[in-house]
């Protein structure tokens, strides 16, 4: 190989780096904009692209939740997704109830979505639309074995099944929960009040044997 082969092919060699640097560049930019986990955005906001589109940050919609069941994201879920709504299930603990709320089920507490309508009452904007919640979803409620309690004791736990307002969750013969997904709306209850990373020991992960997953699937019929 003479001098100037030598030199074609270091050439090429380095316009192949830097292009693999570009393309990993670009990806890397992808996740620091969009997040790598999509976002559970409060009821009427399932339409992403939409939402972002007339979203304006204004943080109405928190303020009006009555059940702290809407936070705010942050940089590290996307710099797009930055200081827009989306729901947590994790603050303060539903318990049922026979008093009378505003929304289409009777329970109180924290942490929770009811589907009063505040937040698409007080959004300024309609990024929020009308939503019904006995036809569409926030999300899907979505088991994870490994760290739920009746996947390892049989019979040893059933609070999500006793506590869905909807009768979305059953248990089958081996006692184990099953969502129904034509009747999961995503309320988040379940999640709430799943216990198990109380019981359970501590494993390095924030998710518990049930939680609400965001998904551009519709809601089976």
């Amino acid at each position: 190989m003479d001098k100037t082969e030598a030199q074609i092919t270091r050439r090429n060699l380095l316009y192949g780096v830097a292009g693999a640097a570009v393309l990993l560049g670009l990806g890397g930019a992808t996740k620091y904009a969009f997040g790598t986990t999509p976002l559970l955005r409060p009821p009427g906001g399932q339409d992403e692209e939409r939402f972002l589109a007339a979203c304006i940050k204004c943080d109405r919609c928190r303020s009006a939740c009555p059940y702290d069941a809407i936070s705010v994201a942050s940089v590290n879920d996307g710099l797009l997704n930055a200081r827009t709504p989306r729901m947590t299930f994790r603050i303060g603990r539903y318990s049922a109830s026979k008093k009378p709320t505003e929304g289409v089920f009777a329970g109180e507490g924290k942490g929770f979505c009811n589907f009063c309508g505040l937040c698409i009452k007080n959004c300024p904007t309609e990024a929020l639309r009308p939503f019904d919640p006995e036809t569409e979803r926030i999300g899907r409620a979505v088991i994870e074995e490994g760290l739920c309690i009746a996947f390892h004791n049989e019979g040893g736990c059933r609070k999500c099944v006793d506590e869905c307002p909807f009768g979305a969750i059953t248990l089958n013969a081996q006692s184990r929960p099953v969502i129904d997904e034509a009747l999961c709306n995503g309320c988040g209850v379940c999640e709430n009040i799943c216990p198990s990373n109380t019981y359970r020991s501590y494993q390095g992960s924030n998710r518990r044997g049930v939680n609400v997953e965001a998904t551009d699937e519709r809601r089976p019929q």
